[in-house]
């Protein structure tokens, strides 16, 4: 869950109640002031309540310099500190407060707030363990809890803070919600959706909601359903720059480019510092007969986040591939003596380099590697899939090849284990997509599917998209279609380059087919942001 540095009267209270602050912890105890004779302390709260933290800050400390210990001036004072941003002059003021008042509840859950924007999430979760012992009926610090156990690295535990929270306030709608985002975190995405809509449910105007939803449905490739959840989010929040670089990614995968582009400049309109939405505007900018713009939003995005490797490779790569490789060597030498996995994605692009007379195309999408591979494939032939799972890439191949396509899966999953993921990973539970008409899907196991199938249709390979991602899978579909594999046949590999182990999966288990029978080819295109290469047999 993630903290705001600077907290503003309309943010969700920090005590983690749900209100807002204007209607929790700034009036809690104190009344309102209403005229010139209230006190600095009723100004302060005043003040607070009107969006000027800096002017309640100044009247809290006269009334601080009046009645040193006041408890509830100390814990205001604490709370407009937070407003603005400065945490461990909150931290103090909370500290002041439980100096005076050991067993102060929303003193013990604030001090748990301030410390967690520091990034002390130990100190945190001891803070909130202490009010939980005060006041263990209030579901505001088992929320406030979880958020810390996340910044721990402990989802499984924040899970179940959320729930008592849950169990103690049954309308609690940010703990749904962040509920639903440690969810995520653990991969239980069906579960996450579940959240969500209990959120919804209650409050169908929440618009972060709607974006959290938004984002799992993409997972699930439930990309329509994703869209329109972002729609929604920002029907209810136009400014909502996460929202539109959300819609932008997903219009992204649908094949949608010219939206995809008009959803991410619009979140940075809104947000010129998203460095995220630089990132993702590089990859739809994509022109070989001009680089410009994609280098210059990767040099916005490693201006914004200097500690990013993955940014830097990217600049790295696309400066390389321009031709500016002096530009490019201060970026490599940095990632080269960086973590396993860019030194990982620099192997491969000197592999993609040097594998050719000339370093093949670059694209940042997926459908423009179906649309290169199916217009450089020979004129006819088989077109196939392996690893359909939601449908995404198939509709659109569908969309494209104006022939049968046809799809095969199990739809339950990897079949092993691949590196961190274990056997059943990707798993659709059994439920087969919908398809266009022209897509005809075959559901089991590459061996038990595809031998059936070659035993009824006849002739070669025109293209096939294999997403197998691991090495046995990959390897079983090539040995099956040998004999099919022709010259002008184009393969889409669709985890081919681009994460650590890449060496060891669909590449590994071309190369060996290259050699077992003699094939030539050339790389057609390839994508760091997508991890495509389309290769063609020559």
């Amino acid at each position: 869950m993630e903290h705001p540095k600077k907290l503003g009267r309309n943010d969700p209270c920090p005590c983690g109640s749900g209100k807002k602050y204007k209607h929790c912890c700034l009036l809690r105890e104190t009344g309102r002031a209403e005229t010139r004779s209230a006190s600095d302390e009723e100004l302060g709260i005043a003040l607070m309540r009107q969006g000027k933290p800096d002017e309640a800050v100044a009247r809290l400390r006269k009334a601080l310099a009046k009645t040193p210990n006041h408890l509830v001036v100390h814990n205001n004072l604490g709370i407009a500190l937070l407003m603005l941003g400065r945490t461990q002059e909150a931290a103090a003021c909370f500290r002041a407060a439980l100096a005076i008042a050991p067993d102060h509840f929303d003193s013990h859950c604030n001090l748990g707030n301030a410390l967690v924007l520091e990034g002390r999430a130990d100190e945190a979760v001891a803070c909130y363990r202490r009010a939980i012992a005060i006041a263990p009926d209030k579901a505001a610090a088992h929320y406030n809890m979880a958020g810390a156990l996340i910044n721990q690295g402990k989802p499984d535990e924040a899970v179940a803070c959320y729930r008592r929270a849950l169990a103690i306030d049954p309308k609690y709608v940010e703990a749904y919600n962040n509920l639903g985002n440690t969810l995520v975190i653990l991969n239980k995405l069906d579960e996450a959706v579940g959240c969500y809509e209990r959120a919804l449910a209650l409050r169908p105007d929440l618009a972060e909601a709607h974006n959290d939803l938004g984002d799992t449905l993409k997972q699930l490739g439930k990309m329509d359903e994703a869209a329109e959840s972002f729609r929604t989010a920002l029907k209810l929040k136009p400014a909502f720059a996460e929202a539109h670089n959300n819609l932008g990614t997903v219009l992204q995968d649908m094949g949608r480019l010219d939206e995809a582009v008009e959803s991410i400049q619009t979140a940075l309109k809104l947000k010129p510092d998203y460095f995220e939405a630089h990132f993702n505007l590089h990859s739809l900018l994509l022109d070989l007969d001009d680089l410009g713009p994609s280098i210059e939003c990767l040099k916005k995005a490693v201006a914004l986040k200097p500690d990013s490797d993955e940014f830097k490779f990217f600049l790295g790569m696309l400066l390389d591939y321009s031709g500016d490789s002096e530009g490019a060597a201060d970026y490599f030498d940095r990632i080269s003596r960086g973590p396993e996995l860019h030194r990982a994605k620099l192997d491969a692009w000197r592999h993609i380099k040097s594998a050719g007379k000339k370093v093949p195309l670059m694209i940042g999408s997926p459908i423009q590697a179906f649309q290169l591979g199916l217009a450089a494939a020979r004129p006819s032939g088989l077109v196939l899939e392996f690893g359909v799972r939601f449908g995404t890439s198939i509709r659109q191949i569908a969309a494209l090849a104006n022939q049968e396509v046809h799809g095969f899966d199990s739809f339950e999953g990897l079949p092993e284990t691949w590196h961190h993921e274990p056997r059943g990973s990707y798993t659709t539970k059994g439920v087969v997509p919908a398809v266009p008409e022209n897509a005809i899907l075959h559901v089991g196991w590459f061996e038990d599917s595809l031998p059936g199938f070659l035993e009824n249709n006849a002739g070669p390979v025109r293209f096939m998209n294999v997403d197998c991602d691991i090495y046995s899978s990959t390897r079983t579909v090539l040995d099956l279609l040998a004999g099919r594999i022709v010259p002008g046949t184009v393969i889409v590999f669709d985890e081919y380059i681009g994460y650590q182990q890449w060496r060891d999966d669909e590449f590994r288990a071309f190369q060996e087919a290259v050699a077992r029978y003699g094939w030539s080819y050339e790389y057609l295109c390839f994508s760091f942001f997508t991890k495509q290469v389309a290769v063609r047999l020559l």
